[in-house]
């Protein structure tokens, strides 16, 4: 099925990606011309969203950070976290998108930082497969399609190769470990000098380290990770909120349904009753 307006097209695929044989399901893809005046997109779809960009030049909000996305680069972004786009001042912003869903999705979006740095660059080589899926949409094709599912498994494999390579050579090692434990252990009241030591740096610089490498201070980051954990728990588990308040962090589940409810827009209870619906 397709809908268009003077800027937009939107194709949504036939399939509703259940019992399948392949491992990637693409729902729903698109063409967007944005312009400056049109504003910033913030919505929740509570999927992982691959933009390319054909001319001109957007902007990726995640967190403090503002990132540039021009022509022949990649944005991936989780619309499950908080971000924003919308097209730069100097040109209208062309671009096509894909909703992705399947195995291993999550975890190579966090292995490759896309979190933290969600635009990859001198990509033109994967226009061809953007193209190859939305004509496969266009034509009503069912979105977990061999074909499909051929050119997501090349897309995601190009960006592996990029950005594992540059991510092993830039990574900060101390900052990696860091992060490493305190996903691991999200139920902690993590303080500064719990990390200080753990990285073996003072408290000035683990903040600036951390903040060079992700863009945003290690409390503010803590509070994202322990977020997105708790909408997945809420999306995919039947756990009270006081529940999944106390597995990420939070023994007070008031302190818990604010700060849920600045990262998402909406209270816990909510933010499961919208999934659900």
């Amino acid at each position: 099925m397709t809908t268009a307006a003077e800027d937009t097209k939107i194709y949504f695929a036939t399939g509703q990606g259940g019992e399948s044989v392949w491992p990637y399901h693409v729902p729903v893809g698109g063409r967007t011309l944005a312009h400056q005046d049109t504003g910033m997109v913030r919505r929740n779809y509570n999927e992982h969203v691959l933009i390319y960009t054909l001319s001109g030049t957007g902007h990726v909000d995640i967190g403090e950070t503002r990132h540039a996305a021009v022509a022949e680069s990649l944005a991936w972004i989780d619309t499950a976290r908080a971000y924003a786009h919308g097209a730069a001042a100097q040109a209208p912003w062309r671009y096509v998108w894909l909703s992705i869903r399947g195995h291993g999705v999550d975890a190579l979006f966090e292995r490759l930082e896309f979190a933290q740095n969600p635009v990859a660059s001198d990509l033109s080589h994967l226009a061809g497969n953007f193209e190859q899926i939305l004509r496969e949409l266009s034509a009503e094709a069912e979105g977990e399609s061999a074909t499909i599912n051929a050119a997501v498994s090349q897309i995601l494999a190009q960006l592996f190769e990029r950005r594992s390579n540059a991510a092993g050579v830039a990574k900060d090692e101390p900052m990696a470990a860091l992060r490493a434990h305190l996903r691991r252990d999200l139920q902690r009241a993590w303080r500064i000098p719990d990390m200080a030591q753990i990285t073996g740096l003072s408290h000035s610089q683990l903040f600036r380290r951390f903040r060079d490498e992700a863009g945003v201070s290690p409390i503010v980051w803590l509070r994202r990770e322990r977020m997105a954990v708790a909408a997945y728990l809420l999306r995919s588990t039947d756990e009270r909120v006081a529940q999944i308040a106390a597995r990420c962090g939070y023994p007070d589940p008031f302190h818990f349904s604010r700060d849920f409810k600045l990262e998402q827009g909406c209270a816990p209870r909510n933010y499961r009753a919208q999934f659900r619906a």
